[in-house]
């Protein structure tokens, strides 16, 4: 086992996950003559397994594929929300769309997701990939430092559905790190998926489950939207950044907001700024990652709104002084993602991220599949007029935000994190670092700020707050003050700052690409290469 390698430089190959078993799944996929997307799809099966606080069967996904062309893929893997659901009556009986129960589930988006992207870049069958989570779900996991800190920011949620406390809790007491998780009914349905394919979940047995469940709870959803699900693809949205181009996602997901912070950044830097979110300059980076957030919680709804999100004057105001910065809102719940990176010698390239949203979802097990369902709906508004209202069939404005990074034409590094709404400012200090020279491992590891979160559709307003990790020097903590912000202090390697994963490319004196792969120390992750040399 890797046990938490947190950087390695080599050839041949290269991984990045949060969760050091997922690593290993995707190495092992390597070594059996895999690909990236195979060796990504291993992975990700393998997080549904060890991380069910972060990502499940039941979530969504959105990725980025690169070839070695250059080109870069989207794969939107979210699902929508049931058709027949009654905005009026869910507007009636709830001011703010719920962040648990059945309500704010719309369809899960995974399991299509994993079988197009292995349909259409894989080199393996999918089946291989879940059999290896099937018999990690049987034969049972140790529960991580990560997942042991999940369940005990969660104790309400999980006590108060039957599926998530037997799963959970022995004896009446929550499983602690180092006990044994074993998901048989997961097992069982990762065995169906295994021989049926996305069908057992869309057309199938694992959707009535579900939907029968959500039902039973008040939910609108039925098995025609689970069969009317479809993965949507599209070409990835880039913009630089120096000598680099920062490749991201549109439609539904706040992937452009991170691309529009980052066009304003790289006009200050031409300006002369140093941009240095750990120095003097970290108020001005503040300023434009909130109002790239404001305009987010604003904007971001079913519609693709890039062309004016990145449009010149836009991102020109974005760069201009402003007042002190507010949100609006309740704090947020903690939000889980999982982001892998994978690369290949042969140019192949894969940021994937999987989700249920806020940790364990919408708090429902069910019970039959061993399933947790996200609560991605809660993403939606009830108020009128708004591009992000709840309606039939709409998808809900989306965290995910895959990253990859080109050069020359061609692509030279993966990024991909966890952190709910906070994904593009950590994004934007992973682009910095590295702009700066950093290693991919300094760039995930060095101490790292980012603006509080509020729901989405928020109550209440109040002066924005940045959550400052220990170790941040002082003059960046009275910089972030400074533009206006009230400044948060937090420990040391805090999960409030999110987790991040790279990989990047170059080329050594004999021309072969050589990849430095790096996962954040705050996570459980180890990061591999096909062959390591030393550096």
């Amino acid at each position: 086992m890797s046990v938490h390698t947190i950087a390695q430089t080599g050839t041949g190959w290269a991984v990045s996950t949060p969760h050091s078993a997922a690593t290993d799944a995707a190495a092992s996929t390597f070594a059996s003559a895999g690909n990236a997307v195979d060796a990504a799809l291993a992975a990700a099966a393998m997080l549904a397994v060890v991380y069910p606080n972060q990502c499940s069967v039941g979530g969504d996904l959105i990725a980025l594929v690169g070839t070695a062309d250059g080109e870069v893929h989207t794969v939107n893997a979210s699902g929508r929300a049931p058709r027949g659901v009654d905005v009026d009556e869910v507007a009636a009986s709830h001011r703010f769309m719920p962040l648990t129960g059945a309500l704010p589930v719309t369809v899960p988006g995974v399991v299509s997701g994993w079988e197009v992207l292995s349909r259409r870049w894989g080199t393996k069958p999918l089946s291989d990939a879940l059999a290896v989570a099937e018999a990690a779900a049987r034969d049972g996991v140790e529960v991580s430092a990560g997942l042991a800190r999940g369940i005990g920011r969660e104790p309400d949620k999980i006590t108060a559905d039957p599926g998530l406390r037997n799963m959970f809790q022995r004896g009446g007491e929550f499983l602690r790190e180092g006990a044994t998780l074993r998901q048989p009914q997961l097992a069982n349905s990762l065995a169906m998926l295994k021989v049926d394919g996305a069908a057992a979940m869309y057309h199938g047995e694992l959707g009535e489950h579900i939907v029968a469940e959500l039902r039973a709870r008040g939910s609108a959803m039925s098995m025609d939207d689970f069969s009317r699900h479809h993965v949507d693809f599209d070409h990835g949205i880039g913009v630089r950044f120096a000598d680099r181009e920062y490749v991201s996602t549109g439609g539904n997901s706040q992937g452009v907001f991170f691309l529009a912070a980052v066009r304003a950044l790289e006009l200050l830097r031409a300006d002369g700024d140093d941009l240095d979110p750990l120095g003097e300059s970290a108020g001005r980076v503040a300023a434009v990652l909130s109002r790239a957030a404001m305009d987010r919680d604003q904007f971001l709804g079913d519609a693709d709104v890039a062309e004016w999100v990145l449009s010149d004057d836009h991102v020109r105001s974005m760069t201009k002084p402003q007042e002190p910065p507010r949100i609006t809102g309740f704090p947020a719940a903690h939000g889980d993602t999982v982001g892998v990176t994978t690369a290949d010698s042969d140019g192949l390239w894969v940021s994937l991220l999987q989700s249920v949203f806020h940790g364990f979802g919408s708090g429902i097990l069910e019970p039959r599949s061993g399933i947790v369902l996200h609560n991605r709906g809660a993403s939606f508004t009830l108020r009128d007029g708004s591009s992000s209202r709840l309606a039939g069939g709409k998808r809900p404005p989306h965290t995910l935000m895959p990253v990859l990074v080109r050069q020359d034409g061609l692509i030279v590094g993966s990024q991909a994190a966890m952190g709910g709404r906070a994904q593009p400012q950590i994004q934007a200090h992973l682009v910095l670092a590295l702009a700066a020279g950093a290693s991919a491992e300094a760039a995930v590891s060095q101490p790292r700020w980012v603006l509080d979160a509020a729901e989405w559709d928020a109550p209440i307003e109040k002066t924005s707050t940045v959550l400052v990790e220990q170790g941040v020097p002082d003059r960046a903590a009275h910089s972030v003050a400074a533009a206006g912000f009230t400044v948060q202090r937090l420990g040391q390697q805090d999960d409030e700052v999110g987790h991040a994963h790279v990989i990047q490319a170059s080329r050594d004196g004999s021309g072969d690409v050589v990849f430095e792969a790096a996962t954040d120390p705050r996570a459980d992750g180890s990061a591999l290469v096909g062959r390591p040399v030393l550096t």
